[in-house]
């Protein structure tokens, strides 16, 4: 068996006007056709792949990711566990719009902790890897995104 590929990310969401509004016009994805499910959500073109919304009523809590790291030691890290990475071709551009639609970002290259260590070995391992800090904020429901620009990949 081989797997040639990635579909599409499933990600919860508590409103179905606020994620429209979130993944449709602040994203700028293209709605993707939805079977007629018994239940609410979205389909959202990324690329070749999808996101796909579902909203639930009751939305999971977020939790904190326990690390073991080299040394032995255990620490609690949020926002480096589940999420969906997605790649764009201006992400100064996004951030830029981001910005202007009042998003947050939990990481990006002018917040780093120079006094973390675990932020300072993530950099190192972003920038081997993409030349670059990634992106990261939270949808309006809680779910990680971490956006890289086409040339990281």
């Amino acid at each position: 068996m081989t797997i040639v590929g990635l579909h599409h990310v499933t990600l919860l969401v508590g409103d179905v006007d606020k994620a429209a509004w979130f993944y449709g016009e602040v994203l700028e994805m293209a709605p993707n056709p939805r079977p007629e499910f018994d239940f609410p959500g979205l389909f959202y073109r990324c690329g070749e792949q999808q996101i796909h919304l579902i909203v639930t009523p009751h939305l999971p809590p977020a939790g904190d990711l326990t690390l073991r790291f080299s040394d032995g030691s255990t620490g609690s890290r949020r926002y480096v566990h589940r999420h969906a990475a997605l790649v764009v071709h201006d992400l100064p551009a996004l951030k830029r719009r981001l910005q202007a639609n009042g998003v947050e970002f939990l990481i990006d290259a002018d917040s780093v902790n120079a006094d973390d260590a675990l932020a300072q070995n993530l950099v190192a391992g972003w920038m081997r890897m993409y030349h670059q800090v990634p992106l990261f904020l939270l949808d309006p429901f809680g779910n990680l995104l971490e956006f890289l620009p086409v040339r990281a990949i």
